[in-house]
């Protein structure tokens, strides 16, 4: 039988830690149709989990589209990551960081067909 430390079997079982980040610009555009969401996580310290609560406020507070891109490469090891997808249409231009919804993987051509959620 494994012991586990006191210390941390108490952490464990402590009440979760709330933090909100909030947005002026964000709340006057959607007033009271925004959506609130609620994470849990094992960020411990109310600093860091502020600063991810104001990076996904970043990402999620503006339009989002779902894109289909025709990549060169194996691509669904990159599911659920962030990554920079640059190419000459759609404003990709300057290189968008998007977020791998799904891939499918063609090893035979060498390619992949990659779902991304993105910022408009």
């Amino acid at each position: 039988m494994t012991m586990v430390d006191p210390v941390y079997a108490q952490w464990l079982m402590a009440d979760c830690l709330w933090t909100l980040a909030k947005d002026d610009v964000l709340d006057a555009r959607w007033g009271e149709s925004a959506l609130t969401k609620e994470r849990q996580t094992t960020i411990a310290t109310k600093a860091d989990a502020e600063e991810e609560a104001a990076r996904q406020l970043a990402f999620m507070g503006g339009p989002l589209v779902i894109d289909s891109h025709l990549l060169l490469g194996r691509w669904e090891q990159y599911r659920g990551q962030v990554i920079t997808i640059t190419g000459s249409k759609l404003g990709y231009e300057a290189g968008v960081d998007v977020f791998v919804l799904g891939a499918e993987d063609a090893l035979a051509a060498g390619t992949s067909r990659v779902s991304v959620l993105r910022r408009l």
